[in-house]
């Protein structure tokens, strides 16, 4: 199925940002037609998608999803989490394709709002101090050393940002 998703998702353009995005995101995502319950107990299906309220009546836990649907989902996903990495971009002053596929994948996860779930790591990006919104993204409250819940419940998505923000660091 992922070698055929940017040709049957006529939204997207065929070029190497958006394949590259693709296999980011299905590599962190998985695919599984049948509904499940995410790490917070979230029905999830497809390719990351949390499901409506509607959507869990329809297709409840464990049932199987229609592969159109799922690509439609990944369809408006994907551009939900595009549009708003765009903007975040222009706010962050960056023009960085890897910073945006990371930027993207952090809003696919956690949702456009992610920067109001972590205001401080927001505000030293914009202030392009890196080291200090790597420390707040890893730590519940840096100093100190325990792991943010973030990095406890999904720490690839964290090392990838964090990976993605060092490597911000060279062009300063």
């Amino acid at each position: 199925m992922w070698g055929l998703i940017p040709d049957r998702l006529k939204y997207y353009n065929n070029d190497k940002f958006t394949k590259k995005l693709f296999e980011h995101l299905k590599l962190r995502e998985g695919y599984k037609q049948s509904v499940y319950l995410d790490i917070l107990g979230k029905p999830t299906c497809g390719i990351g998608h949390l499901l409506t309220k509607e959507e869990n009546k329809k297709y409840p836990v464990k049932s199987l999803v229609p592969k159109r649907v799922i690509d439609n989902w990944f369809k408006e996903d994907v551009k939900t989490a595009l549009d708003a990495s765009k903007t975040q971009m222009k706010l962050l002053k960056l023009n960085d394709d890897d910073f945006k596929i990371a930027l993207v994948s952090v809003n696919y996860q956690l949702g456009t709002s992610w920067h109001k779930k972590f205001p401080a790591t927001w505000k030293l990006l914009k202030a392009k101090h890196y080291d200090d919104a790597i420390k707040e993204l890893l730590y519940k409250n840096p100093p100190e050393m325990e792991p943010s819940t973030w990095k406890e419940q999904t720490p690839v998505r964290v090392e990838d940002f964090v990976e993605a923000i060092n490597k911000l660091k060279g062009d300063v």
